[in-house]
């Protein structure tokens, strides 16, 4: 269950169907709903109807449905789900996820999600002791679209770092390891895997063209039409960065 406040007051939105008060009866459809009413959601949550009213566009006059997550139209081709908007009076009020995408600075929240992340959690397990709830499905969504955000990709890099210096590992060392791979290799198609993945580092490939013929100085002279059918990049068995 989550809860949020809407003029001084919470209310609830019941994730799963178990979680209901034996009271509560739901409405089979939230278009036909009054305030007041109990309702399940497209996604199938079941929050309370808070407010409806009508608008007039075109001569023809529609409802919509307020809830403490948003407002919706009753239209047939509208879908109503449960994520918090920012503006939950208006129609095109955004979703939480696209405020979570956009924001620039951290909160205590989300570098604790990076640090469970590089802890070895899982980014549903990450997200539910990062953040306040319990709820596995609702954490599964959250943390996939925040994992996403290069805040987050910046901040477990530097949670990464301490643990990188303990085992003696670098950009140079990693470098210099791939490098290795694309020399010393036996497999022609793990050397050039290897030169694959340093030409992505370096931003050195045509990709426009399957052909490598210089990484960093080092002169390549080709490799057989078979290794080429069998490389596949970007994986690198030899060496993991």
């Amino acid at each position: 269950m989550r809860e949020y406040k809407v003029r001084g007051r919470l209310h609830p939105v019941y994730e799963e169907l178990d979680e209901l008060p034996q009271e509560i009866v739901v409405s089979s459809d939230w278009r036909n709903a009054e305030i007041g009413d109990w309702i399940r959601a497209d996604d199938g949550c079941v929050l309370q109807v808070l407010r409806k009213g009508s608008i007039k566009r075109l001569g023809k006059v529609s409802y919509y449905i307020g809830t403490c997550t948003g407002t919706f139209p009753d239209g047939p081709n509208v879908r109503m789900d449960t994520e918090r908007r920012d503006h939950i009076y208006s129609f095109g009020g955004r979703k939480v996820k696209d405020t979570i995408r956009d924001r620039e600075r951290l909160t205590k929240h989300e570098v604790l999600f990076a640090r469970y992340i590089v802890a070895g959690l899982s980014l549903e397990e990450s997200y539910m002791k990062a953040f306040p709830t319990n709820q596995f499905n609702y954490a599964k969504g959250m943390a996939a679209n925040l994992f996403k955000t290069e805040r987050i990709q910046t901040q477990v890099k530097e949670e990464l770092k301490p643990v990188l210096e303990e085992l003696g590992i670098d950009n140079k060392t990693v470098l210099k390891d791939i490098r290795d791979v694309s020399q010393t290799a036996e497999k022609e198609d793990v050397r050039l895997r290897a030169l694959f993945k340093l030409s992505d580092i370096l931003d050195l490939e045509d990709k426009n063209q399957t052909r490598i013929t210089q990484v960093s100085g080092a002169l390549f002279q080709g490799f057989s039409s078979e290794a080429l059918e069998e490389a596949q990049r970007p994986e690198l068995t030899e060496v993991k960065k």
